[in-house]
């Protein structure tokens, strides 16, 4: 009964998440393609004029009898065979180098610079010449949206992905493998690692009071940090429990699945200007924050899930009661620090154990993590029936 309703309340869960995040990529989508597609239009245009002037230059095509596409064309392979067959032209010239200062390479080298001035030339005239003769003005207008909106959209996603792999670097600055620092802890990861039929993670143990354990990453580049207070601080079981709620975010594929769903958030953050001003840059700072706290609410839900899910795999893998007692010991020894370096994206990108210091994460709609007293007495319950 309880797999049961927590199945369902993850599927409820994940279609919240799935419609929020949905609609927040589609608006941050159409805001970027659009601003993209104006932005790319003015360069489509800057290019359509340059290539203009250049095909304005004279060139072979203006003497002889022959096309721009067909000059440029022959001009180019021109230009191939030249530079390719030089090492063939060095048999009958004393000449071993194209740009040796002689006859027979200054030759060489003023017919490769006239072939480039040919096919650059020509080929800006034949460019031109059928840009006009197949596209309408419109129709070049709706070519220069269609192509530039998109590519800044495929731009944004790629730098919200790098950011998410720059903060998951972070997280591991000046941690230290396990192998060196407590190679049993490391042993126990392995071994939880093939109950789930997940692959080994990586396990580094980092220098910090205060107690945390996260996972970063997943299959064979998955990564799963613990600091020296949270081992400090918890009996073997314990920490063997808690590291079993880790291994289980990777058999749930969850750091995944929340790194996908933050990228829309991470776009809409990256609209903001913290130096804003003028009105029309008030205005969209208005937007962009309204879209990220949308979105924001749309990963919490779904992360909240994927905590229950997670525990419930821990439960499995592990003692539930010893993950119970893991949770009251964390949740004791948590005190809120003075900073928190995690900011929201930072700690979505690190499935933690308990939500992280910043309050607006740990209570309210936008909390990262279920109420630690609700987890702690469902895990009671699993313990109890098992």
């Amino acid at each position: 009964m309880n797999d049961l309703r927590l199945r369902c309340s993850l599927l409820v869960r994940m279609g919240v998440a799935v419609g929020v995040l949905a609609t927040l990529s589609i608006v941050v989508a159409l805001i970027g393609g659009l601003c993209g597609g104006l932005l790319g239009l003015a360069v489509w245009d800057w290019i359509a004029t340059g290539l203009e002037a250049v095909a304005s230059f004279p060139g072979i095509s203006d003497v002889v009898g022959v096309s721009a596409p067909v000059a440029a064309l022959l001009a180019a392979l021109a230009l191939v065979v030249v530079i390719n067959w030089w090492p063939l032209l060095t048999r009958y010239t004393p000449v071993e180098h194209l740009f040796q200062p002689t006859a027979a390479s200054l030759v060489a080298t003023a017919a490769v610079l006239g072939c480039l001035y040919l096919a650059v030339v020509e080929g800006s005239a034949a460019v031109t010449s059928a840009i006009v003769a197949v596209l309408s003005p419109i129709q070049r207008v709706l070519l220069g949206l269609g192509l530039s909106g998109p590519l800044v959209v495929v731009l944004l996603v790629a730098g919200a992905r790098r950011e998410v792999r720059d903060l998951r670097a972070q997280l591991v600055d000046d941690s230290v493998p396990a192998a060196e620092a407590d190679p049993e802890l490391e042993a126990t990861v392995r071994r939880l690692a093939q109950l789930a039929s997940v692959p080994a993670p990586d396990v580094y143990v980092t220098d910090a009071d205060r107690p945390e354990s996260f996972t970063l990453g997943s299959g064979d580049s998955a990564v799963v940090v613990v600091s020296t207070g949270l081992c400090e601080r918890l009996a073997d079981d314990e920490l063997e429990a808690v590291l079993a709620h880790e291994v289980s975010h990777l058999a749930n594929l969850d750091s995944r699945i929340v790194a996908a769903a933050i990228v829309p958030v991470i776009i809409a953050d990256a609209w903001i200007d913290p130096d804003a001003s003028d009105p029309g840059d008030l205005f969209w700072n208005a937007v962009f924050r309204a879209l990220k706290r949308y979105g924001q609410f749309g990963v919490a839900v779904l992360s909240r899930g994927r905590e229950w899910h997670a525990d419930a795999g821990a439960a499995a893998l592990a003692s539930p009661a010893a993950l119970a007692s893991a949770l009251e010991t964390l949740t004791d020894a948590r005190q809120v620090p003075e900073t928190d370096l995690r900011e929201w994206e930072g700690a979505m990108v690190a499935l933690d154990i308990l939500p992280p210091a910043l309050e607006e994460q740990g209570t309210g709609p936008f909390r990262t993590h279920p109420s630690t007293a609700a987890r702690i007495r469902r895990l009671q319950r699993l313990a109890a029936e098992s």
